[in-house]
C-alpha cells in the first residue's frame, strides 16, 4: 500500500502507529468511516509491518464531519492503548503473540 496514513503515532523507538482512511460514501450524504491501524515495529535490522484486523468504524457520518469523526476515532483508540502500547517490552511481546497459532488480532503484511 503506497498511501500516506493521515496520522502516525511514534509509542517507542521499537513501535510507530500508521492511521489510514479507508472511508467510503454508502448512501447520499452518508459515509462509512473506517480507518485501518498499522504497526510498524523494529526488529533488530528489520521493520515488521502488521495490520490490527479491527479497523475503527462509524456508520452515518455526513460528509461534513468525516475528518471530525476519524479524528474522534483515532483519539479515542489511542486514549485506551496508548498507555499498554507505550510499557516497556510491548513491541517484542507483540511479536511474540505473533507466532502464536490462532492468534487473530494482528496479521502480519508483506
Amino acid at each position: 500500500m503506497n498511501e500516506r496514513p493521515i496520522r502516525s503515532v511514534e509509542l517507542s523507538p521499537e513501535l510507530t502507529l500508521n492511521f489510514s482512511d479507508r472511508s467510503n460514501r454508502y448512501f447520499g450524504d452518508y459515509h462509512r468511516v473506517l480507518i485501518e491501524i498499522d504497526a510498524l515495529v523494529a526488529n533488530g535490522d528489520s521493520v515488521v509491518r502488521l495490520r490490527y484486523q479491527r479497523p475503527l468504524k462509524r456508520m452515518g457520518v455526513c460528509s461534513a464531519d468525516t475528518a471530525k469523526e476519524s479524528r474522534a476515532l483515532i483519539d479515542e483508540f489511542l486514549a485506551v492503548t496508548m498507555p499498554y502500547m507505550q510499557q516497556a517490552g510491548f513491541a517484542q511481546k507483540l511479536l511474540e503473540t505473533m507466532q502464536r497459532p490462532g492468534q487473530r488480532r494482528w496479521k502480519r503484511l508483506g
